[in-house]
């Protein structure tokens, strides 16, 4: 009867026991965009709408082409759940994505964005000054900021305007107890399955609280660099964690908690193994601390986006020339993730691109899971399986994101490279 007893306390402790699932989502088969909600890693997100009993609250770039989650929350609102939603906005109201208009006019004034802040912000840079770094020479046909780093000049090709900080985030809590986080955008090509994505998914209230508290700041309208600017010190040193199984997560919120200083201490302290997946690779302190761990034996791999590469301000070839293996993605979907395992047990994920935007200007969020042996196989097959699917050639070369170098890029239907051409009218395609 004892034993009896202590099993049943087992069970029940087990049974309200907090847990973490990564997922992934791999665009190697994948030929387009998808508007269904059949990969698991949309599934998973519908199914905590569909199940939510009291609450949800989301902070999410936009939406597009995903009706099913749309219906999910319509219908979680009409059982009575209370849903509150942001989403980002530039400095002329704008979202890029088109169906982020429908969740404003169903759910109303529930759904709030940074337009006022980003507003705010413009009117304070217009009146700053920026001095340009004159140390290197200028990119051939670059018409943007000009950047020195280790003795070479890098810029975009077109000048860009500030439209204002990122609302970056793609997150859900629900009921006060689940989260939904990571890289994919609610879209399409994110929670669609056409683009490389992971996320995680915790059930855990202390997690589901410190994410409610960044929702509850941004909901009330402090957004971005803006935020706990007088507490930079204490931000700094703040490290907020729990333990789930045998593992340490720790939560960090850009740009408030300096969330890529952790990062780099990690790749400081790593001894075997490095692999980044990366959607975008132009933050320049962390590229010199990759570089310095392959220096002293550590094996350094980075699969980096074919969009991303083409960045004026990549560094990926810089790692390439410094000994560090590089691949390009060729499959037409993005490598949009932003996910590195380090020495096979501690994981970094998350939204946040690693860019100086990324780290210092838009609202992301970060998990560090520390000594996961088993989420970090599961990634590393995932990097491998992703490494295997892309040729050698591009070790050396990169793809054009929309070519026929990359693969279905120039079939589904996408503007992969962001310059208002789609498939055969892209001379690119020809």
């Amino acid at each position: 009867m004892k034993y009896l007893i202590i099993a049943l306390i087992l069970l029940m402790q087990n049974a309200y026991a907090d847990s973490l699932k990564i997922i992934v989502n791999s665009p190697i088969d994948q030929v387009g965009p998808n508007h269904k909600c059949d990969q698991k890693i949309c599934k998973t997100l519908l199914d905590l709408i569909n199940e939510s009993k009291s609450s949800i609250d989301f902070a999410i770039y936009g939406l597009r082409g995903q009706p099913e989650i749309l219906d999910a929350l319509i219908n979680a609102d009409q059982r009575g759940v209370i849903i509150r939603g942001i989403v980002d906005k530039d400095t002329d109201n704008n979202n890029p994505y088109r169906d982020t208009p429908l969740l404003e006019k169903y759910f109303k004034d529930k759904i709030k964005d940074d337009f006022k802040y980003d507003l705010k912000i413009k009117q304070e840079l217009s009146n700053i000054q920026y001095s340009q770094d004159s140390n290197c020479e200028r990119p051939k046909n670059s018409l943007g900021p000009l950047q020195c780093f280790e003795g070479k000049g890098y810029a975009s090709k077109d000048p860009f305007p500030h439209k204002g900080d990122i609302m970056h985030n793609k997150f859900f809590i629900v009921d006060g107890k689940y989260l939904w986080t990571g890289s994919a955008n609610i879209s399409d090509t994110g929670t669609g399955g056409y683009n490389a994505n992971n996320v995680v998914v915790v059930d855990s209230s202390f997690v589901a609280l410190k994410y409610l508290e960044e929702f509850n700041k941004m909901y009330g309208g402090d957004f971005h660099r803006g935020k706990d600017k007088s507490r930079e010190d204490e931000a700094r040193s703040q490290i907020v964690s729990t333990n789930i199984d045998s593992s340490e997560v720790v939560i960090l919120f850009s740009p408030k908690n300096y969330a890529m200083e952790k990062v780099e201490r990690l790749i400081d302290n790593s001894q075997e193994s490095i692999d980044l997946s990366i959607f975008f690779l132009t933050y320049n302190k962390v590229v010199k601390k990759l570089v310095n761990a392959h220096n002293r034996g550590v094996s350094v791999r980075v699969i980096i986006d074919a969009t991303g590469a083409s960045n004026g301000y990549s560094k990926h070839q810089y790692l390439r020339d410094q000994g560090i293996e590089v691949k390009v993605e060729n499959w037409g979907g993005k490598m949009h993730m932003k996910t590195a395992v380090i020495d096979n047990k501690h994981i970094v994920t998350g939204s946040m691109n690693w860019t100086k935007a990324g780290v210092t200007k838009n609202d992301e969020n970060t998990l560090i899971i520390k000594n996961d042996i088993q989420n970090s196989k599961y990634l590393t097959n995932h990097f491998n399986e992703m490494w295997n699917s892309i040729p050698n050639k591009w070790l050396v070369l990169d793809p054009e994101a929309e070519s026929l170098d990359s693969v279905n890029s120039c079939f589904d239907g996408s503007d992969n490279d962001f310059d208002e051409m789609t498939d055969g009218n892209d001379s690119k395609c020809l």
